[in-house]
């Protein structure tokens, strides 16, 4: 859930951490929405990354793609999507099976980039994109 009361100027995302992500950019607003609107494509991209990497038997980029997706979230402040990351990078560093974190993933993914399109009224047409690229 958003942690911010509706005032002129913010954000309400749901899902996001949007006062706490904001100080992390020292309070520049527009500097924000550029990156949660660049989150509309790096985000189904990434995943789509992660399991082609999965796919592919490539196990360390598979977890560098999950440790930068997991960075990239908690600044955002998409506290859901930030330990979704981090519960399929550790899965995958500890060689366990990780196709229920990864379907999660894509799933919330999906969801939040529909968000931030639904909210800021940016962004590529969503329907009928994939974040995986085997479908």
């Amino acid at each position: 859930m958003n942690d911010d009361a509706q005032t002129p100027g913010t954000l309400l995302l749901s899902g996001v951490q949007t006062r706490a992500a904001l100080a992390r950019f020292a309070g520049d607003e527009q500097r924000y929405r550029h990156w949660l609107i660049e989150f509309i494509s790096y985000g189904p991209a990434i995943a789509g990354q992660i399991r082609e990497a999965i796919v592919q038997g490539s196990h360390e980029q598979a977890i560098r793609l999950s440790h930068a997706l997991k960075g990239r979230t908690g600044m955002l402040g998409m506290a859901e999507l930030h330990s979704i990351a981090l519960s399929l990078e550790m899965t995958l560093r500890n060689a366990e099976p990780s196709t229920l974190w990864l379907e999660e993933l894509e799933r919330t993914v999906d969801e939040m980039s529909r968000e931030i399109s639904s909210v800021l009224g940016a962004g590529a047409p969503l329907a009928g994109r994939s974040s995986d690229p085997t479908r």
